[in-house]
């Protein structure tokens, strides 16, 4: 074993901020990352319409940023897991057994992919109903959009999971998570190592029981010598969630609210086009870095496909920033 493999970080950070007395309910960083990214992405949003940068209105905007993230983010994010990862992996028995999985968003399991196809549809519905210039609407959408992605990969970090492939790279981290995916027999040596550091049996941990598996992580986390046990037997990792966001979010806002600024009199659709490539990008190359999460086919993983949909929406756009009016006359005309 290499000496970076020897001094690899074993994630032991809590996705629960605080537990809720009384209830079942807890505070979670998941959770947090979201409203994170929803208030910051209004604040820009509203810092641009203020300056005659953005076309939805100062007084209307916090009505259209509500129906973005339940509807666009929220929804289409929770759906797209479901149609893209979780229904292609459980099949139509899985869904019969636990028919409400898809409600238990506190839970995690929202695909990107599917929440910008959803704020797509919203954006789209919005400037329709509102008679308002599409691309223009779509264009205030991606440049707030990655701040949401970095939140949410943050977030990813924190929970411990969607973590990166074998390495022992000095950016190595050991996932606690990683434990059910090892083969039986090397599963079951790594707790009775665990048990031989306790000195006593782990009393409601049972190898296919995520109750006694949240009770392992937590010893992991509060027992330094359960966390080196369980860590002689993970795999180091790269820690692909913090590579997303830095590449798929704050890159790319930089990047966006840079051009946004500068690019006063820009036509409509472009910013959405440059959302649109940077983010595909993004994600194809840190998928190369990410333990793919679904079927691999020819060495192309599910994530890495779907980017190529985004792709075609980033052409489209482009296509149309080409025939549009500049922003400055659009939002004018509004």
């Amino acid at each position: 074993m290499s000496m970076n493999m020897l001094a690899t970080y074993i994630h032991d950070l809590d996705p629960i901020i605080v537990d809720i007395p009384g209830t079942p309910l807890a505070l979670r960083w998941y959770g947090l990352a979201y409203v994170a990214g929803f208030i910051l992405g209004y604040m820009v949003l509203l810092a641009l319409s203020k300056r005659g940068l953005y076309t939805v209105k100062p007084d209307k905007l916090g009505d259209f940023i509500t129906s973005v993230c339940i509807l666009g983010v929220l929804l289409g994010g929770r759906l797209g897991e479901f149609f893209f990862y979780w229904l292609p992996e459980n099949g139509f028995s899985g869904l019969c057994s636990d028919p409400l999985w898809v409600l238990r968003v506190w839970e995690g399991g929202m695909a990107s992919h599917g929440g910008i196809l959803g704020v797509l549809l919203v954006a789209l519905w919005y400037a329709w109903k509102n008679k308002h210039p599409m691309l223009a609407v779509c264009d205030g959408l991606a440049i707030v959009a990655p701040i949401g992605l970095f939140f949410g990969r943050v977030a990813n970090f924190i929970n411990g999971e969607l973590y990166g492939r074998v390495t022992d790279s000095a950016l190595a981290v050991k996932f606690p998570q990683e434990l059910f995916e090892l083969p039986v027999q090397d599963r079951i040596q790594a707790l009775a190592d665990v048990e031989q550091k306790l000195g006593a049996p782990i009393a409601s941990f049972a190898q296919e029981n995520e109750g006694g598996f949240d009770t392992l992580l937590r010893l992991c986390r509060e027992n330094d010598a359960v966390r080196e046990a369980l860590g002689a037997h993970l795999n180091g990792r790269y820690p692909s969630q913090l590579f997303e966001a830095a590449g798929e979010g704050l890159a790319i806002f930089l990047v966006l609210i840079t051009l946004r600024l500068t690019l006063k009199n820009a036509r409509s659709g472009i910013f959405s086009a440059i959302f649109c490539f940077m983010y595909a990008a993004a994600r194809i190359t840190c998928e190369c870095f990410k333990q793919p999460d679904a079927a691999v086919w020819h060495g192309i993983t599910e994530g890495q496909l779907l980017s190529l949909g985004v792709v075609a929406m980033g052409i489209a756009f482009l296509i149309g920033a080409l025939r549009s009016k500049p922003d400055s006359e659009k939002i004018a005309e509004n």
